[in-house]
């Protein structure tokens, strides 16, 4: 069936990163920074939390409150000096009043896991970078198990840091043709694209019809209706066999967002020792 089930795929992957970590003469070790009391952000670190200690690697919570922006990157410089932590990531977003950029900035790039570093980022261009964004090596996973070209016209829908940045830097380092816009234009022929990826857009407003068959569908766009989360593609269209593939919502892109975290921290516990 063209709909990818992301859970399933996770499960997978999770399973190899398992043997991975049993492999290493010591367990990685992941320190993730949780500044305020956002409850959306604490649930994704417990997620994280969780996760790691599923493929048997440790992890940190360092909890900060009321904190300032030298604050928070003194406890990164402490981390980065650690030789018992492998991986740093920094919840976002960050309060008001934290600048996110520069404690981001401060991350040692060999434990930036994330992949946000301005390095990791600018050496994406080049196909370079130490650590791959989440997302990003998710979607490039997808990309190479699933279209056969070798350099996939791609449309980007959207801004983000955690999400279009990245994956525009990595595409272009891959020599892929890319067009980048903010949100869905009328003008826009979906088409032409061998790979979509729809961060902006309304709920369930794009058919399966509009995009070319065999491509590749990325709904990264995140919607409550009726009781019920949702994305911006009709999840349905792509039932049938000769539909495009589509990542959905949910079941999507979010499982594989943690798996790819914890495949960084092994590739960061390899790299650090």
């Amino acid at each position: 069936m063209p709909i990818i089930d992301g859970l399933k795929l996770s499960r997978s992957l999770r399973e190899r990163l398992k043997q991975q970590v049993e492999e290493l003469e010591h367990p990685p070790v992941l320190a993730i920074i949780l500044v305020g009391n956002d409850q959306e952000s604490q649930r994704y670190v417990n997620m994280k939390q969780r996760a790691a200690g599923e493929i048997g690697a440790g992890c940190q919570i360092h909890h900060l409150h009321e904190v300032s922006t030298d604050d928070v990157i003194a406890l990164v410089n402490r981390l980065n000096l650690d030789k018992a932590v492998h991986g740093i990531l920094v919840q976002l977003p960050l309060p008001p009043g934290i600048d996110q950029d520069q404690v981001i900035a401060a991350i040692d790039i060999s434990k930036d896991v994330d992949g946000f570093h301005p390095l990791n980022l600018g050496l994406g261009y080049l196909g370079k970078q130490v650590f791959t964004s989440c997302a990003s090596a998710a979607i490039l996973n997808l990309i190479d198990n699933y279209i056969r070209t070798p350099k996939p016209r791609a449309l980007l829908v959207g801004k983000s840091l955690d999400l279009i940045k990245p994956l525009n830097s990595l595409l272009v380092g891959r020599e892929c043709p890319v067009t980048v816009v903010n949100e869905m234009q009328p003008w826009i022929d979906l088409s032409l694209y061998e790979v979509v990826v729809l961060e902006e857009g309304t709920p369930r407003s794009i058919p399966g019809s509009a995009f070319a068959e065999g491509s590749l569908v990325i709904d990264a766009g995140f919607h409550w209706q009726g009781g019920k989360t949702c994305g911006n593609a009709i999840t349905e269209d792509f039932e049938a066999d000769s539909r495009p593939w589509l990542l959905p919502v949910p079941g999507g892109l979010g499982p594989l967002l943690i798996t790819m975290l914890l495949s960084n921290l092994i590739k960061a516990a390899d790299r650090n020792g």
